[in-house]
């Protein structure tokens, strides 16, 4: 009997770190667990798209993204004909053209994650979904008309959305006149030990200090995380815990050294999945500021990084965003808006940290589960 086929259009080759790759594994790996085979499918939609880490530069060349996928997919049940990297120049690497396009007309759905793709061929496989994981940024960019949001998204009739609360009266993520289901980052939870080790190390994360410039919708001024960390930079100041930062972008380091963060380089720590992992492992908890836009619209906006804390069996302190609305809290989850709640926060894992530990990884399973939260994305868009 022939297996389903799911097309995932995602960004691993162009953005080969551990969070990134995870991102879209994670996606993978719930639809091999609902029975599908997958067809990975990468394009460069705009110059200099991949970047490459020997570099440190974004550049047209695909062969380190190309050499990437080839080492990396195998390894989670997809093999070398089983992906699609389409150049600068249009061409198609791995598979080739003549094996994309039969896929495409045998293929059950696209999904696509999070990067705005669009190619014709994409129109062989009738169901398309797209998964928002950007809410407030990708709405304003629609509402702007930029090309890449606004002219792409039109070919894709069901769009998902991380922005959760989206409707409700005091959340600002506009539709833009287009319906959105609700949805919530995935993890595999089989892709992480939990070791509830006793809690002895710091409270770290990995960001990005500032990814893309602030954007204004009505009025109003959706920033980056860099907004949001500056209310709590002296937070090592107040308390006795150790904190780590495994940060890229534009970083103000020796402000940040000055107020007590430890820093790490963020390309070292997330170069290998193994990497990535062994810096979550060695973590206390997650520290998770979030962008300035998920906060200010109050959009239910959950980290995939978090997730991968939660997996791993640590605790998450999480910025909130109005996710307490759809997610339990108080055990393994602690949400905070000010110093005084991540100081409080923090003495409640001193109080009892193995507690908290197992219910991390409790809510990983129950809330996030690749394999459950793919399958009610598939029933809601109508694909099974």
């Amino acid at each position: 009997m022939t297996r389903p086929l799911a097309v995932v259009v995602g960004f691993i080759g162009k953005l080969p770190v551990a969070g990134m790759s995870l991102y879209n594994l994670h996606y993978i790996a719930g639809l091999q667990a609902l029975g599908y085979d997958i067809h990975y499918v990468e394009r460069q939609n705009v110059p200099s798209e991949c970047y490459d880490p020997r570099t440190n530069d974004s550049t047209d060349d695909p062969s380190y993204a190309v050499s990437y996928l080839e080492q990396l997919l195998p390894q989670h049940g997809v093999n070398s004909g089983q992906f699609s990297f389409i150049d600068a120049k249009n061409q198609c690497h791995g598979s080739g053209w003549e094996r994309l396009r039969q896929v495409l007309s045998r293929a059950d759905f696209v999904l696509t994650l999070a990067d705005p793709t669009w190619f014709d061929e994409l129109e062989r496989c009738p169901r398309r979904a797209f998964v928002d994981g950007d809410p407030m940024f990708t709405q304003i960019w629609m509402a702007m008309g930029e090309p890449a949001w606004a002219t792409v998204l039109r070919s894709y009739d069901t769009l998902f959305t991380y922005g959760v609360r989206m409707g409700l009266a005091d959340c600002t993520v506009p539709s833009i006149d287009r319906t959105w289901i609700p949805t919530r980052p995935v993890v595999a939870t089989r892709l992480w030990d939990a070791s509830f080790s006793s809690g002895t190390g710091p409270v770290s994360t990995v960001m990005n200090w500032s990814a893309w410039k602030d954007l204004t919708f009505d009025g109003q001024v959706y920033g980056q995380k860099n907004r949001e960390f500056e209310r709590f930079i002296d937070l090592p100041q107040r308390t006795a815990q150790a904190f780590l930062l495994a940060i890229g972008g534009p970083v103000p380091r020796e402000r940040l050294g000055q107020h007590g963060w430890s820093l790490v380089d963020a390309l070292e720590t997330t170069i290998t999945i193994e990497a990535y992992q062994r810096f979550v492992a060695a973590s206390r908890a997650d520290f998770g500021i979030a962008k300035h836009g998920y906060v200010a619209s109050r959009s239910g906006w959950f980290s995939d990084r978090s997730t991968c804390y939660l997996a791993a069996g640590k605790p998450v302190l999480h910025q909130d965003t109005g996710c307490g609305d759809w997610l339990p809290t108080g055990e393994g989850l602690l949400l905070f808006s000010s110093v005084e709640q991540v100081i409080e926060a923090l003495g409640q894992l001193d109080a009892d940290y193995d507690r908290h530990a197992r219910a991390a990884r409790a809510i990983a399973e129950e809330y996030f589960e690749a394999s459950t939260v793919v399958g009610r994305m598939l029933d809601a868009a109508g694909f099974r």
